[in-house]
């Protein structure tokens, strides 16, 4: 009798390892993302919040150099977050010709939402593991960056 279930894990093991990774990290992000969009947030966005959650307090160009675009890139999602009240920017001290960033109150509450929202997927995506399987999996993925690291980046 044809089984759903086995089909798919066996197409699973006919994946290449890379694809499995493109698999795990699309459907992780698909169910972080549908929690994003309600609150309304565009995807492109979280990477500044969680900068500047990181870093508050942090310049629109060390926003941009972090993320590899332009400042006027930056720019224009820094201008939608703070008018729905997540960001706010403020002049340097000392260089007025420098914008901090920051977390407004609601910025915050977003993150930590989400935070929450990321930790229960990740504690359904691995339910079935043991604390041993765990750290051994921690273990690889390590490897696996120490590894790709060597491969330069431009070559």
């Amino acid at each position: 009798m044809w089984c759903p279930e086995e089909e798919k894990k066996e197409k699973r093991e006919e994946k290449s390892m890379p694809a499995l990774f493109m698999e795990i990290n699309r459907q992780y992000g698909m169910r972080c993302m549908q929690r994003i969009r309600e609150i309304g947030i565009q995807q492109g966005q979280m990477p500044i919040i969680m900068i500047v959650y990181r870093h508050n307090g942090c310049s629109q160009k060390e926003i941009a150099e972090w993320m590899g675009v332009t400042p006027p890139t930056v720019n224009v999602s820094i201008q939608r977050l703070e008018k729905a009240d997540i960001v706010c920017r403020k002049r340097d001290d000392k260089d007025q010709r420098i914008m901090r960033v920051y977390l407004t109150e609601n910025g915050r509450k977003i993150v930590e939402e989400l935070q929450q929202e990321s930790k229960a997927v990740e504690k359904v995506m691995f339910s079935n593991f043991s604390e041993a399987e765990l750290c051994l999996l921690r273990r690889f993925f390590g490897q696996i960056l120490d590894n790709i690291s060597e491969i330069p980046v431009n070559r």
